[in-house]
């Protein structure tokens, strides 16, 4: 797998990049409070070239995004790179995407929600990503976020950290056993915009502990998408589950169930160990997870998940 450099310090120069829907735009006192929440934590920013522009519900044109992030990669002055926010519809950039480009010019990558479109496709061509914190919401949000649990987390994690993770809220086993597999994964709507196509297909699935999460879904409109994934063969080889925090996902109207009989629905046929609960995902206190790394999954009465190949060099 290709990685990014290590970062040298706590106080790393990173870029900041808009790549989907135009968040800054629509939040700029949230986005800049981010931004100076960076700064106080003694992280300088470099921000990208659509971070300020905005095309109907993206930040710019898709050829414009691709380039901008292309020149982010290229430049040497940083040494990693965090997405302001989401969107839904950056699957529109992919035909754009240089992978070569990014691949010669490779360094830490983080994004989460809807950028999980592009970084399966990055784990696709063999490179690591890291499902962690947005610029805007993790940084940006008055007396929400930041918390040092998400940064102090993102800072070790690209300082080359292995080892048990730390968790916060408590964790919980669906089934249990132990497995071990690269991590693939992240937001369902976003997995399922991109699933079965060229950018990723069916097999990259394969030997894998997928980690998923959402927000704001009601759980037949996630399992529809899961369901999906699931007639393409996405899961008959899967090696565990780790499910996240489903913010604010509920069940539809007039159906009472619990979280555990809609994960009973979806995986309820498979024999793989599935934790949930775990802290990733739309929320304040968020893991740093490296999409392409080996991680050992131990679902017993306190679940645990023990990172045992760094995500970078």
């Amino acid at each position: 797998m290709k990685k990014g450099h290590r970062i040298t310090s706590s106080s790393p120069t990173i870029g900041v990049v808009v790549i989907s829907a135009p968040e800054a735009v629509w939040n700029p006192e949230i986005y800049q409070r981010g931004i100076e929440q960076l700064k106080k934590r003694g992280i300088s920013v470099v921000e990208g070239e659509t971070v300020h522009s905005e095309y109907f519900y993206l930040a710019e044109r898709p050829e414009k995004i691709a380039e901008g992030l292309h020149k982010m990669f290229l430049r040497d002055d940083i040494e990693a790179i965090m997405c302001a926010g989401g969107g839904t519809c950056i699957n529109k950039v992919l035909p754009f995407i240089d992978f070569s480009l990014i691949r010669d010019h490779f360094k830490p990558f983080i994004g989460i929600s809807n950028i999980v479109s592009l970084m399966v496709p990055l784990l696709n061509e063999g490179m690591v990503s890291f499902h962690g914190p947005f610029s805007i919401w993790s940084y940006g949000l008055p007396d929400v976020t930041p918390t040092d649990f998400t940064h102090r987390n993102w800072i070790e994690i690209l300082s080359g950290y292995t080892g048990k993770l730390p968790s916060v809220t408590t964790w919980k086993t669906y089934r249990s056993g132990l497995a071990e597999g690269q991590l693939i994964g992240g937001n369902v709507w976003s997995l399922g915009v991109i699933a079965g196509t060229k950018y990723c297909p069916a097999n990259i699935f394969d030997g894998k502990i997928l980690m998923i999460e959402d927000i704001g879904k009601t759980y037949d409109r996630l399992d529809a998408v899961l369901t999906q994934m699931k007639l393409l063969g996405m899961f008959k080889k899967l090696n565990g589950v780790i499910i996240g925090k489903l913010q604010g996902c509920n069940p539809p109207e007039n159906v009472s169930m619990e979280v555990k009989d809609f994960i009973s629905m979806v995986f309820g046929e498979y024999d793989f160990p599935i934790i949930y609960d775990c802290d990733f995902g739309h929320i304040p206190d968020n893991l740093c997870l490296p999409l392409g790394c080996l991680v050992r999954l131990d679902a017993k009465d306190k679940p645990e998940i023990t990172l045992l190949e760094s995500g970078v060099i």
